[in-house]
């Protein structure tokens, strides 16, 4: 590929340095399958969260922007796991945390968030709608026979006119699918640096952990909440609140600036009689999960399943449904 060599295929959307901040006694990660409901084997970090050529333009092929991006996310990674231990080392001391201290776990933040599966998805999705609704808007227009006129024109065919009903059901009522590549993905990673500067605006509260429950993480690190729309619009950027686990001992809140007391950052250690709130933020992270979440300790995981039994159980009873039906309305 132009001379590249060695190209890497296994393409980390999360990188190692990070997930070995999670890594237990035998230098593994706990795995927990969402779908499936069960706890896997552990791994060590090397074996996740990859997918060959993650950064081409199609998935899974080579090509010279593939090696190019992950080179890059291998100079970013490597100045942040070099500031990341000192400013760890300060939050657990409960030191001052300067603000470039604080833009470097911005950065991290934005980095995370940006670059994954979860963040294309996304992506490729809107772009669809988006897609769809234009394509939805002419062939539902007085004009739409236009655009096949000229078709049939153009091509020197004649499409019937039940054809051309079925054509414009089918489109305007927006029942197919389209596939994108990842270009409009890729592009966002230019952004990295603007997001890493609304990540640092926000609210931060450091969770410390002081309980023998630990933070876990997941596939999908920075975790977004969304405050109920009240408009036309969606909640911005700043006002979500946005969750990640740094260490099993440390969870970053970001939240709105309008929240805070004065302080950018401030901290909440959580004692004996907190636990509660460390299995809240886990539940929230789970939930998230795009397919794993690891964590250090096996029981972190036995937890969460044990809590994901309990909803189960309530949402079946008439109770549950009622307060689906409610969550469903507010997030519609």
């Amino acid at each position: 590929m132009n001379g590249l060599t060695s190209p890497t295929t296994k393409q980390h959307f999360v990188p190692r340095f990070y997930l070995r901040r999670f890594l237990n006694e035998n230098g593994e990660v706990e795995v927990l399958d969402c779908a499936k409901r069960q706890i896997l084997a552990p791994k060590g970090p090397k074996g996740l969260c990859y997918k060959d050529f993650f950064y081409g333009i199609n998935t899974g092929q080579a090509d010279d922007i593939s090696q190019h991006i992950e080179a890059g996310f291998g100079q970013l990674e490597n100045r942040i796991a070099r500031d990341l231990g000192p400013i760890i080392s300060k939050v657990l001391k409960i030191d001052h945390i300067l603000d470039t201290e604080k833009w470097t776990l911005a950065l991290l933040m934005s980095m995370l968030w940006i670059r994954g599966p979860a963040m294309r998805y996304r992506v490729n999705d809107l772009t669809e709608q988006a897609t769809k609704g234009i394509i939805a808007r002419h062939f539902g227009s007085q004009y739409a026979d236009n655009m096949f006129d000229r078709f049939d024109r153009d091509s020197g065919t004649s499409t019937p006119s039940a054809m051309r009903e079925e054509i414009k059901k089918v489109l305007t009522t927006k029942q197919y699918s389209l596939h994108f590549n990842n270009e409009q993905h890729l592009m966002m990673f230019e952004d990295i640096n603007i997001y890493a500067n609304l990540f640092w605006r926000q609210h931060w509260t450091l969770l410390i952990s002081r309980v023998p429950q630990r933070f876990v993480t997941s596939d999908t690190p920075v975790v977004v909440r969304s405050p109920k729309r009240t408009g036309l619009y969606p909640p911005t950027f700043l006002e979500r609140t946005h969750y990640l686990s740094l260490t099993p001992e440390i969870c970053i809140k970001a939240s709105h600036p309008k929240n805070d007391s004065g302080k950018k950052t401030q901290r909440r250690t959580l004692f004996r009689g907190r636990e509660v709130e460390v299995l809240d933020v886990n539940a929230i992270i789970a939930g998230k999960a795009l397919e794993y979440v690891y964590a250090t300790e096996r029981q972190s995981l036995e937890d969460i399943l044990a809590l994901m039994k309990s909803q189960e159980e309530f949402f079946a009873t008439p109770e549950g449904q009622t307060v689906k039906k409610m969550l469903e309305q507010r997030n519609a």
